[in-house]
C-alpha cells in the first residue's frame, strides 16, 4: 500500500471549505463543535471539540500534528479566527500571523493598529461601560456609529438619545463610539502570499441610510476612474501590510471621504452570500479556494472572468408583515430567498430585521442588467401584508 501524502491541513467549520479541500486532494482535519455528520462522513479526520477551550483543542491538534504533521491550519468565519490563527503559531505551521487575527477580529484593536500606522481610519473612542457612550458622542460630535468592538452590531446616531439607544441595544459588550464620516463605500477583495497582496476586485457598495447601516448591494465594475481606483487599491495594500497579513484573503470596506479613503472594517475572509460567487465572475478567482490553496502553499487557481459587471442587490423591506411570494421566481438563476411564503419579516433597520435573499445579475450592458433585474424582482411578486394585531 502506498504512503498517503497529500498535503494535510486543518481547517475550523465550514462546509463550502470542506467541498474546496475535498476538490484540493488535501488530508482534512476537520474541528468543529459539533461537527456536521455530513461534513464528518466526507474528511479524513473530524474532530468534535469545544471551540472555547483553547488549551483542550491545541492538545488534540498537536496528537493529529504527530502522527501527521499539518501543512496549514486556517478558518473562512470570523468567531474562530484568533483561534486559527494561535493554533497555527504554537504549531508552526502555516496560517494568518497572529497580529493580524486579533487585529480583524477586535474592532478597537483594528482602529489602534491602522492609526499607529499612518492608516487612515474613523476618528473613534473604545467604551468599556455603555453608559458613558453617550460622553465619547459629545467628545466626538455628532453624527456618531456605535458598534460592538467584537461581532456584529453597529448603529448610526444622530443625537444622544440615538446612542442610548444603541449603547443599551448593543451592549453589555465593550463598544466603539465612531464619528461618522460621509462618502461612498466600496468592497475590497484581495489575496494575501508571503505577505505579498493583490487586490482581485473593487466592488461600489451600497449601504442603507438608516441607523442599522446594512449593506443592501455591490455593483462592478466600481464606477471609479482609473486614477481613483488605483488609489483605493494601494491604500488596502497599505492597510493589510500595516495588520502584519502575510497568509489568507481579505474583505475590506473603505469609506472615500473627501480626504481621502478611509478603512472602516476587514474582514480576513471571503465575502459572504453570494458576492464570493460574483467575485469569481468577475475576476476569475474563487475566494475560499484560494484561503485553502494558500494555507496549503499552492499557487492559486485563476481562471478567465466570465462576466464584465454585476448587479447585486439584497432583498430588504420598508415595513414588518409576513412575506408572500410566487415559488416560480425563485426558478430563474440568480434570485434567492432566505424566507418561506408566511414567513414574518421585518425592516431593513430592524435589529432583528435586515436582507431576506440576493438577486444577482451578470453581463456586459448596464441597461440590460437592470433590465434583467426589473423583471426578475417582478416575477416573484414580493408582498408584505402587515401583521394583525
Amino acid at each position: 500500500m502506498s504512503p498517503d501524502t497529500r498535503p494535510s491541513v486543518a481547517c475550523l467549520s465550514g462546509r463550502r471549505v470542506v467541498d474546496v479541500l475535498d476538490s484540493l486532494g488535501a488530508h482534512t482535519v476537520l474541528l468543529d463543535d459539533p461537527t456536521p455528520l455530513e461534513s464528518a462522513a466526507r474528511v479524513d479526520v473530524p474532530l468534535d471539540l469545544d471551540l472555547g477551550d483553547w488549551i483542550a483543542v491545541e492538545s488534540a491538534l498537536r496528537a493529529q500534528h504527530a502522527a501527521r504533521p499539518l501543512d496549514g491550519i486556517f478558518t473562512v468565519y470570523d468567531a474562530h479566527l484568533p483561534l486559527a490563527s494561535y493554533l497555527a503559531a504554537r504549531i508552526g505551521v502555516r496560517g494568518l500571523g497572529l497580529p493580524a487575527a486579533l487585529a480583524c477580529h477586535d474592532m478597537a484593536r483594528l482602529r489602534m493598529t491602522l492609526d499607529a500606522g499612518g492608516v487612515r481610519t474613523p476618528v473613534s473612542l473604545s467604551v468599556a461601560d455603555p453608559a458613558d457612550a453617550r460622553a465619547a458622542a459629545r467628545r466626538l460630535g455628532l453624527p456618531v456609529v456605535v458598534r460592538r468592538t467584537v461581532g456584529r452590531g453597529r448603529l448610526l446616531c444622530r443625537d444622544l438619545d440615538e446612542v442610548k439607544r444603541a449603547s443599551d441595544l448593543l451592549g453589555p459588550a465593550a463598544l466603539l463610539v465612531e464619528r461618522f464620516t460621509e462618502g461612498p463605500e466600496y468592497a475590497v477583495q484581495s489575496l494575501t502570499v508571503n505577505g505579498v497582496t493583490e487586490v482581485v476586485c473593487v466592488l461600489a457598495q451600497h449601504t442603507d441610510p438608516g441607523p442599522a447601516q446594512v449593506e443592501t448591494g455591490y455593483d462592478h465594475p466600481s464606477g471609479l476612474v482609473p486614477a481613483r481606483e488605483a488609489e483605493l487599491k494601494e491604500f488596502c495594500v497599505r492597510a493589510l501590510a500595516v495588520l502584519g497579513f502575510d497568509h489568507g484573503v481579505s474583505h475590506m470596506r473603505v469609506t472615500l471621504t473627501d480626504e481621502g479613503p478611509e478603512c472602516v472594517d476587514v474582514a480576513a475572509r471571503p465575502p459572504g452570500g453570494q458576492l464570493c460567487a460574483a467575485v469569481e465572475r468577475v475576476s476569475g478567482i474563487d475566494l475560499t479556494r484560494a484561503a485553502a490553496e494558500i494555507v496549503l502553499g499552492r499557487p492559486v487557481t485563476r481562471g478567465a472572468p466570465t462576466a464584465g459587471r454585476v448587479l447585486y442587490r439584497c432583498v430588504h423591506f420598508d415595513g414588518p408583515g409576513r412575506i408572500s411570494y410566487d415559488p416560480r421566481g425563485l426558478a430563474a438563476p440568480g434570485v434567492w430567498l432566505d424566507v418561506e411564503p408566511g414567513d414574518s419579516v421585518r425592516t431593513v433597520d430592524d435589529p432583528e430585521g435586515g436582507t431576506y435573499g440576493r438577486i444577482v445579475v451578470y453581463g456586459d450592458d448596464p441597461a440590460e442588467l437592470h433590465s434583467t433585474y426589473d423583471s426578475l424582482k417582478a416575477s416573484l411578486r414580493l408582498l408584505v401584508e402587515p401583521d394583525i394585531r
